[in-house]
């Protein structure tokens, strides 16, 4: 079913289906709702989709046209209530959970063909012999190289139920060499990247919020006191959220026993509030946090906590601004409702959800949210009926989101057109990966440590002009005009050192890298 028809089909469903309020009881109650008892608006809803089946001029696919129409009834209510259909749930449980069943590597794919960036330590893959730079060219017998596989069925044939296996064929240099790896749980960090910026500054950068992430940053931040760490920039920046608990473990690392960290609110589910406690080792370890206006949710509970108390710093810009609390309700066919039960508040009041008023699509493409907020303050929330104080009589605002108390406009000198081309069309990450595996990086690099790498190499001239040739040969990326290159040369030179970093060295190789000339991360260090 195409697009167009599906966008005429679907709005007389929506009007119909939202004037069926019961709708969404019916489908989680099941047998509460039998062939007699159907309230009027279930009824009419079934009736709609009875004639379209029967009389609309196209075929219509009836299970997605009503799938379809249970989110955008949702998403008339705010928009983050939501509907995620039984093939979704799985790969949205993993990201809950922090694992899945499969093989252990990353990859992406270089001339169709999977590549091996990293084999993940005590994986089954490292246990059957796989190294960084291989590349798959065979999955259990069938050509998976030059065949425009998608990544979506690269992942399919290589996840599986934990024992069983799989059979590839690799290419290492040149070798063809099978191999037999059997599937096992995979961990999905949310930490991957910790490490001391100097002999007292530890960073930890956290990409997500799932049920392992306060165990895993138990871990990272112990290891850092372990090396001599005094004071932490906690990186918040691009974390969309995720488990509550998470968050609040985490803010309770930091807080003195007894204060408050977050309070959730809902009409159904009554009020709840999380308070510190006397556990945790970063008590009196200084403390700023990042944030920007992908940091959402989880990321805002801690940094409204870490603000409210007057725990440290936050600095970066303005936060999404999403306050809503959403539970997960499962239907018999597998597939699930996620449904908004609350509100959150910081310990000062703030409810930081912004207005969705309307609509969805103003919601996310809100100007002063994206574009605007990205280069300076947004003075409008700085209003009397916003005002709020913190624990120790300071001013903090509501309106949506969390303002940083020191705020650093988006950097973007050196970028344009052609560097976003480069950086966003894969050209860096993919040169980055021939340029370590031509020269055998991946096996014996001539550098004895990360910080030997830091010293002594540079993206010179040479291997910059190297690169556009690389991405206009491989991907058809010119630069619009002569002075192009030169003017994004030191913001590549960066780049590609730092992807060439990330290569050998992990995440940890291209954030020990990238923010040392990061202006948030400069601004934090300087605050400390």
């Amino acid at each position: 079913m195409n697009n167009s028809r599906f966008s005429i089909v679907l709005p007389l469903v929506i009007s119909i289906s939202i004037c069926a309020g019961f709708l969404i009881c019916y489908v989680v109650m099941g047998d509460v709702f039998d062939a007699q008892k159907k309230s009027p608006g279930v009824q009419k809803l079934e009736d709609v989709l009875n004639l379209l089946d029967s009389k609309y001029v196209d075929p219509i696919d009836r299970d997605a046209v009503f799938e379809e129409t249970i989110s955008e009834m949702l998403h008339k209510l705010d928009p983050h209530s939501n509907y995620i259909p039984a093939k979704d749930m799985a790969l949205m449980s993993e990201s809950i959970e922090g694992n899945f069943s499969g093989i252990g590597v990353r990859f992406f794919k270089l001339r169709d063909t999977i590549s091996i960036t990293h084999v993940l330590s005590n994986s089954p893959s490292e246990k059957a012999g796989l190294k960084d730079g291989d590349q798959i060219v065979r999955i259990n017998g069938k050509n998976a190289a030059g065949v425009k596989m998608s990544t979506d069925t690269i992942m399919s044939l290589l996840k599986g139920k934990s024992g069983s296996s799989v059979n590839v064929q690799i290419n290492r240099y040149g070798s063809l060499l099978s191999k037999k790896i059997v599937r096992g749980r995979i961990p999905i960090k949310s930490i991957n990247v910790s490490y001391m910026i100097d002999d007292e500054t530890g960073y930890i950068k956290i990409d997500q919020f799932s049920i392992p992430t306060a165990y895993e940053f138990r871990q990272a931040s112990t290891n850092l006191l372990s090396q001599g760490m005094k004071k932490l920039v906690l990186d918040l920046r691009n974390n969309g959220g995720g488990v509550l608990d998470g968050a609040t473990q985490i803010a309770d690392e930091f807080l003195k026993d007894g204060l408050s960290i977050v309070k959730t609110q809902g009409r159904k589910i009554g009020t709840k509030y999380y308070t510190s406690t006397s556990r945790g080792s970063l008590k009196k370890t200084e403390l700023v946090v990042l944030i920007n206006s992908r940091s959402a949710s989880a990321s805002e509970i801690v940094a409204g906590a870490i603000q409210d108390n007057d725990r440290g710093l936050i600095i970066g810009r303005r936060s999404f601004g999403k306050g809503l609390v959403q539970e997960d309700q499962k239907l018999r066919d597998g597939s699930s409702l996620r449904i908004t039960v609350a509100r959150y508040y910081t310990p000062s009041g703030r409810c930081i959800q912004r207005p969705y008023s309307d609509g969805m699509e103003d919601y996310y493409n809100d100007p002063t949210r994206t574009e605007e907020s990205m280069f300076k303050v947004d003075s409008s929330i700085f209003i009397d009926s916003l005002k709020y104080k913190t624990i120790g009589g300071r001013t903090v605002y509501g309106g949506g989101g969390i303002s940083p108390d020191i705020f650093v406009p988006l950097d973007t000198t050196g970028t344009g057109v052609y560097y976003s081309a480069l950086l966003w069309g894969g050209a860096v990450n993919q040169f980055a990966y021939d340029y370590v595996k031509r020269n055998r990086f991946f096996e014996n690099s001539p550098w004895s440590s990360l910080n030997e790498f830091k010293t002594q190499f540079v993206a010179e001239k040479s291997l910059i002009d190297e690169l556009a040739e690389y991405a206009a040969q491989e991907l058809g990326i010119l630069p619009y005009q002569n002075s192009d290159i030169k003017h994004c040369k030191k913001k590549l030179s960066i780049q590609l050192k730092s992807e060439i970093a990330r290569q050998i060295w992990q995440e940890n190789g291209f954030f020990s890298v990238y923010n040392d000339f990061d202006n948030e991360v400069l601004e934090a260090r300087s605050s400390l």
